[in-house]
This record gives structure tokens, C-alpha cells and sequence, in this order.
């Protein structure tokens, strides 16, 4: 029997839990036998893939196998029944179907990626405030229970932390722009308009070689506040930081000394 990754066996596992919830409510199904073969099915169609299982292909197979919630109907004689019934009965289950999903192991990641969407129309009326408290309990799931992440569902509870992890790199990289501008601080004359502009590249430059030289010491830092997207960063995108900054700097410098 090949191995499966822990996050593949809990998900496996919960699945089948749902499954036999679905199809307690009919007398003349037995929830363990249908448990059974659906056990002995997946790990049939898993049998030709590369070791360990992963929930990835997993999801393919359980995705493969339909809506547990139609199993019970599907075993049972079809009886005739008019278009606007059958619409109906679709709809119900649709419903049915989307509640079951909520109240499992969906619900959290979509109510996180619903409000963070709602929430971006209104970003300055309040929205931001909204945003933040999604981004804190998206961080709490990265942090504290990172094996709850599997799945197409961590995309949705990405989401925010993607927002929260674009605007603190933006804010850092950027802060100089935002200082000479205005942002912080009423505007500046500088004198004319290329001077100042140089003058913005030369604070640019001066401020990546700083910033550089910090996240090249320190990356576990930069992996904690942008996680999970700064997973990979290593000391040496903090020294290519430094030298796009140097490369501003001197560039800056000459243009402003011609």
C-alpha cells in the first residue's frame, strides 16, 4: 500500500466521515460498507501515482467521485418527474449541498475570502479595519494550524494575507516616495522638476541598500511578517536588493553632480 502524506490522511479520513453522515439517513444503505468501498476505490485509482499521496491528488479523485448528498437518490428507482420538478430538486440540492460544504471544512476559508472582498469596495469607510481583523485570523491559521491549510481552500484563506503581505512590502520599499511626497509629510519644493526627481531616486537607492542589508541578516524575519509567501527568502535576494539600491544610488548620483 503506498504512503500518504499526514495532510492527506486527515483529509481522507474526513471526507469519509462526511460520506457516511450523507447516507445515514437512508435504512437500506449500510454507511460502513459504502465507507469501505470507497476506501478500496480511492486507493485503487491512487495505486499508479508516485509515493506519498498527496491531498492535491487526492482532491482529484474524491472531485471524480461526485456529490456524497446524490448517492442515496442515484441507488434509489428513478421516478418521472416534471422539468420544473427536477429544477427544483437541483436547486435543493445545490443548496444542500453548499451548507453541508460550509458547515465543514469550507466555511471558515469562504466567509474569510467573502468579507475580505466586500470589504476592499469600502477600504477607506471602514473596510481596512475589516481587512486587518481577516488578516489577523488568516495569520492565526498559518501560524497555529498550518496542516488545516490543504488544498484549493488555503487559496481563499491566502487572500487576505496576500493583501496584508503587498501592502507592508510596498509600504517598506516605497517609503522614501511616500516621505518626499506627501504622504507623511506636506510636499517639498525641490527645485526644478528632473532634480527632483533624481533627488527621489537618490532616497530610493540610499533606502533599498539599508533595507538590503537588513533582510540579508535577517531573513527568517522577512519569512515571519510575509508568510507564507516569503517562504523561500534567502540572504541573497537581500543582497540583490542592496545592489538594485547601489546601482540607484551612484546612477542618481551622477545625474545629480552633471
Amino acid at each position: 500500500m503506498k504512503t500518504w502524506t499526514p495532510d492527506a490522511s486527515e483529509h481522507f479520513e474526513s471526507w469519509l466521515g462526511r460520506v457516511r453522515l450523507s447516507v445515514a439517513g437512508d435504512p437500506s444503505i449500510n454507511p460502513d460498507d459504502v465507507a469501505q468501498d470507497l476506501r478500496a476505490h480511492v486507493h485503487a485509482e491512487l495505486e499508479t501515482l508516485q509515493e506519498p499521496v498527496t491531498v492535491t491528488a487526492l482532491e482529484r479523485v474524491l472531485d471524480g467521485l461526485g456529490n456524497p448528498a446524490q448517492w442515496t437518490e442515484a441507488a434509489g428507482p428513478a421516478a418521472p418527474a416534471s422539468k420544473a420538478a427536477w429544477m427544483q430538486r437541483s436547486v435543493g440540492d445545490a443548496i444542500t449541498a453548499s451548507q453541508k460544504a460550509l458547515a465543514g471544512d469550507w466555511g471558515m476559508p469562504i466567509m474569510i475570502a467573502a468579507v475580505t472582498i466586500g470589504s476592499l469596495p469600502v477600504f477607506d469607510d471602514g473596510g481596512a479595519f475589516v481587512i486587518a481583523c481577516m488578516y489577523f485570523i488568516a495569520r492565526s491559521y498559518v501560524t497555529h494550524a498550518p496542516q488545516t491549510l490543504t488544498g484549493r481552500r488555503k487559496w481563499l484563506i491566502y487572500l487576505p494575507l496576500a493583501i496584508g503581505a503587498g501592502l507592508l512590502a510596498g509600504l517598506v520599499l516605497a517609503f522614501p516616495v511616500l516621505l518626499t511626497t506627501g504622504t507623511f509629510r506636506g510636499p517639498r519644493a525641490f527645485g526644478n522638476f528632473w532634480q527632483m526627481q533624481f533627488q527621489m531616486l537618490w532616497s530610493v537607492g540610499a533606502w533599498w541598500v539599508i533595507v538590503g542589508f537588513l533582510t540579508a541578516r535577517e531573513p527568517k524575519r522577512v519569512q515571519a511578517a510575509l508568510r507564507p509567501f516569503a517562504d523561500g527568502f534567502a540572504p541573497t535576494h537581500g543582497r540583490l536588493l542592496m545592489m538594485i539600491g547601489a546601482a540607484l544610488l551612484i546612477t542618481s548620483t551622477v545625474m545629480l553632480l552633471t
